[in-house]
């Protein structure tokens, strides 16, 4: 029995399972990947699992194991995106490219991947091939998000489409793992789908959003406009103020004083409110796909995941 089996609580479980596999990783790349590991985030994508299965007689070993492998792929996809985005932080602590150089880092998060592919397949072929599905997507999600820094006439729709392969898809994957493991039939899977898909956009909106709330977002104020991406206030707000955000963002050089700035026009075009209100949208999208499953275990354990990271009234 492993270390993972032997604990009952499923979030330390994933984080015990996690441990193990990236165990497996050559020495020389385990420093970039282990302070992620050590400090995990919310392990959302791990509790969509264990909801989608709920009310079941999935194993639980099954779903840890599971759990583990959507964490360990969106640990992966983190790695990339600061070094493409030269972020300087991540969960409060120098990045990996930041401690270890690009090189590493990249390896690093390619090596994890490949653990995952390892993962799934010894988990069944259906495992296998949603999971390469769902990494093929995210690729395309970061290649997207590369090719739109800069473009202040990108429009909701594309954006939409954006953040549904960089974020959506791994929220489907855990949905639909966590469905397949409880045996669920076509109906649950195709609605817990489309409840992942407006739920990733949701939680992609709410984290668009955070530049502008009170707070500690995490990372440092205006680092996502410094580096041309623009979230969906900032976006709104270029279709209101177009004639004064556009210099400021396209700008050479951005110091503290321009960020301020392109926050408070940001905020002032209402730009914060409208990606709120989509947000919401969002959200309830997600509910209404999910309201022929909403009296069953797993469909009131969905929701309870979406309320927990909520972040507005």
């Amino acid at each position: 029995m492993t270390n993972f089996e032997r604990t009952t609580d499923f979030p330390a479980s994933v984080r015990l399972r996690l441990l193990e596999l990236t165990e497996d990783l050559p020495r020389v790349l385990r420093p970039a990947v282990a302070p992620l590991v050590q400090r995990p985030g919310k392990g959302i994508r791990a509790a969509l699992v264990e909801a989608a299965a709920a009310g079941s007689s999935a194993r639980r070993s099954e779903l840890v194991r599971l759990g583990a492998l959507v964490e360990l792929l969106h640990l992966a996809s983190l790695v990339h995106d600061d070094v493409v985005d030269r972020a300087a932080t991540r969960r409060g602590l120098p990045s990996a490219h930041e401690r270890e150089g690009a090189d590493v880092a990249l390896l690093a998060g390619t090596a994890c991947v490949a653990l995952v592919g390892q993962e799934a397949a010894d988990l069944g072929p259906r495992t296998a091939a949603a999971v390469s599905r769902c990494s093929a997507n995210l690729a395309l999600g970061q290649m997207m998000d590369v090719e739109r820094a800069y473009d202040t006439e990108l429009d909701a729709e594309d954006y939409v489409a954006m953040v549904v392969k960089k974020t959506g898809e791994l929220f489907v994957l855990s949905c639909v793992l966590g469905a397949g493991s409880a045996g669920r039939d076509s109906s649950f899977v195709t609605a817990v789908a489309a409840f992942a898909t407006e739920i990733g956009v949701c939680f992609q909106i709410q984290d668009d959003c955070k530049d502008f709330l009170p707070g500690d977002s995490g990372k440092p104020a205006g680092t996502d406009h410094k580096l041309g991406l623009y979230g969906l206030p900032t976006l709104h707000a270029l279709r209101v103020r177009p004639a004064e955000l556009e210099p400021l963002l396209l700008a050479p050089e951005m110091d503290a004083t321009a960020v301020r700035r392109i926050r408070e026009l940001v905020v002032a075009s209402g730009g914060l409110d409208h990606a709120i209100g989509e947000a919401r949208r969002h959200r309830e999208s997600a509910f209404a796909a999910l309201r022929p499953f909403e009296h069953e275990a797993a469909g009131k354990r969905l929701r309870e995941v979406t309320d927990a990271v909520w972040m507005f009234s």
